[in-house]
């Protein structure tokens, strides 16, 4: 039996942190899809706080085995009792489901009702919460609760003075039945408003009265823009048996809120569109069609659809680096000053095709320049006669607003070869730091540089995939072990079909897609299980010969002096074929949300595992050992 734990306030203050973005951006997410199919809601949020979780571990038992599963926690209180369904929708494709909890009904007895989820953090936000926060058996989920307005009013009221105040009750059996039954009441109300308005279209409808009776039958936050006058023209004289103003009565509701979300953006909802919407959908009318078409319809007031705007103190700009590269450029193709030149070459041609059109004098080839524009600095200092550049360029970015870009890069004299070191970040106020756009972003002069001239880290990099031979193992051995290495190693093993890997395993996990995606900053190889128990081995691991990936992190000395020492992760064919990821995606109109499983999970996974490396704030340096030749760091 898992042991209970039970913490003080005071140790969970110390290693719990969530900082208040990941809120921030959980209600976005939902708030978004809610205002998209304009339905009437409240949203509410909050974070546990120590006194909370410490009371919590005090009056329940939690182990590794049973987890808190709501350290976040949100709650959206619906107008009317069918939209709880449909939020319960909507929150299965935006997030992954753990499970729902539904509060029972029977015959006797009136019960509150309620819909409790539990979901899954999606993995860029987990990842903004301190690792500290997942060793005090705290699960990475959130609960998001699902009630109408009628009942939350009755439940805060029921929380505060009879789940918290028990001792208030003691003998009031009376006072309880009587309390409870204003609940019934309250359910009444929660059936008796659709009713009421489901009854109010249909004699809307009855009275041809178009507008309001979709504003009776819909139920949703419609603005006043008027009905145009040819789609009242063509309501008001068709008069076939199933008419349009009858078939707009008889759609459900539902079906119009899932063509609203099923939209890449945000639309206007008004009498117009909606009549749009459905046509598409249920009446397939060409008048309305050609109608629709005229007048563009879903941009017509959609410059009307406007984000609400808070003014804020202005705060100092913090560096958040995004990559971070220090590499050497290979000698395979260029001599050190050669490859510097070229190096200097394709990141002065980058700096043209970015800023040509704002500096619009400069030259066409390296030179010594400094430009300054409102918003943009622009600084290449070059001197090939010492193989010596270096870069630093700033501009804000268009579509984060308060954000601004620095990409800095130098080129220089190593003890032994040429080195470049490449770091892309990006500057924000302080409470936006950490924000979701600490994401990796690899500027592209550097993957051309490794592209056309290579770079290598302790042993060559490569954006093709390598097999490991039989004579290259104790290379790879010595690649893994040396403590200079700054970029993590992928060793994928894989089960031999006719003397030949397979490819049907390796091509689940697309690795020649991840190998070109991430060759550039990860070293990456494959072989078959004889030479894979060979290099795990080495390593002191024990390995079962089964095909699965191994991830050997870098060695990294922190800008605090710490050391961190290499890590090894391994996934087995089940972990992958187990696997699930959540991809953000950025679309038209807004953030989306999704799940992926297995192989294809587990490539995003991976990926995201790799970036995630090069953000890591160190200092490493990285110069070869003195007694390595200059053949091993050749391919």
């Amino acid at each position: 039996m898992a042991e209970r734990v039970i913490y003080s306030r005071e140790e969970i203050e110390e290693r719990v942190d969530v900082p208040q973005i990941v809120e921030i951006e959980l209600r976005h997410l939902i708030e978004e899809r809610l205002k998209q199919c304009g339905m009437y809601y409240r949203l509410f949020s909050r974070i546990k706080t120590s006194a909370s979780l410490a009371r919590k571990y005090q009056i329940k038992e939690y182990s590794e085995s049973k987890k808190i599963q709501d350290l976040i926690g949100l709650r959206i209180d619906v107008y009317f009792e069918d939209d709880l369904s449909i939020c319960q929708d909507f929150l299965e494709e935006m997030f992954q489901l753990v499970e729902w909890a539904e509060s029972e009904q029977n015959d006797d007895e009136f019960r509150p009702m309620k819909k409790n989820g539990v979901f899954r953090l999606p993995e860029y936000l987990k990842k903004q919460i301190s690792d500290d926060t997942w060793d005090m058996c705290i699960d990475t989920t959130m609960e998001i609760q699902l009630k109408t307005v009628f009942f939350e009013g009755w439940h805060e009221i029921e929380h505060d003075m009879k789940y918290k105040g028990g001792e208030l009750w003691e003998g009031k059996k009376s006072t309880a039945r009587y309390f409870n039954s204003i609940l019934a009441t309250l359910e009444l109300c929660d059936k008796s408003l659709v009713s009421l308005f489901e009854n109010l279209g249909h004699d809307l409808y009855k009275e041809g009265n178009w507008a309001g009776m979709m504003k009776a039958h819909y139920r949703l936050k419609i603005d006043d823009r008027p009905m145009y006058p040819e789609l009242e023209e063509i309501l008001d004289n068709d008069h076939r048996e199933q008419n349009i103003g009858k078939l707009l009565f008889k759609t459900k509701r539902q079906v119009l809120i899932r063509e609203l979300l099923s939209l890449p953006r945000r639309i206007p909802i008004n009498i117009n569109t909606i009549t749009a919407l459905v046509n598409n959908c249920v009446i397939h009318d060409e008048r309305l069609d050609r109608l629709f078409h005229e007048k563009d319809v879903f941009n017509d007031g959609a410059d009307h659809i406007v984000e609400e705007v808070s003014f804020r103190q202005m705060e100092p700009l913090r560096k958040n680096t995004v990559f971070h590269a220090k590499v050497h450029l290979s000698t395979f193709k260029y001599s050190a000053h050669e490859g510097c030149e070229e190096a200097a070459r394709l990141t002065w041609q980058w700096m043209i095709e970015k800023y040509g059109s704002l500096f619009k004098e400069l030259p066409r080839s390296p030179q010594n320049v400094f430009k300054e524009i409102l918003g943009y600095r622009l600084r290449f200092t070059y001197e090939p006669e010492r193989s010596y550049w270096k870069m630093y360029v700033t501009n804000i970015d268009l579509e984060a607003p308060g954000q601004v870009w620095v990409v800095e890069a130098e080129c220089f004299p190593g003890e032994r070869w040429q080195m470049l070191d490449v770091r892309n970040s990006y500057a924000v106020a302080e409470e936006r730091r950490n924000y979701l756009n600490r994401y990796f972003s690899c500027p592209r002069f550097y993957s051309n540089i490794a592209d056309r001239i290579g770079v290598f880290d302790v042993r060559y990099c490569s954006s093709v995939r390598r097999v490991i031979k039989t004579e290259q193992v104790n290379k790879i051995i010595d690649l893994i072990r040396h403590s200079k290495r700054s970029f993590p190693v992928c060793l994928f093993i894989s089960k031999e079909e006719n003397g030949w890997l397979d490819e049907g395993w390796l091509d689940h996990f697309r690795i020649a897609d991840f190998t070109k995606m991430a060759g550039r900053y990860t070293h990456i190889y494959t072989c078959n299980t004889e030479l894979g128990r060979e290099i795990i081995n080495a390593m002191g691991i024990s390995y079962d010969g089964e095909p699965g990936v191994h991830v050997f992190k870098a060695h990294c000395i922190m800008k605090d002096g710490t050391v961190r020492d290499m890590k090894h992760v391994y996934y087995g064919s089940q972990d992958i074929a187990d696997c699930s990821y959540g991809r953000q995606q950025l679309r038209t109109g807004g953030k989306r949300f999704d799940i992926v499983h297995g192989g294809q999970a587990f490539y995003y996974k991976l990926l995201h595992e790799m970036r995630d490396e090069m953000l890591i704030e160190s200092d490493v340096e990285i110069s070869p050992e003195a007694e390595v030749t200059l053949e091993e760091y050749q391919p």
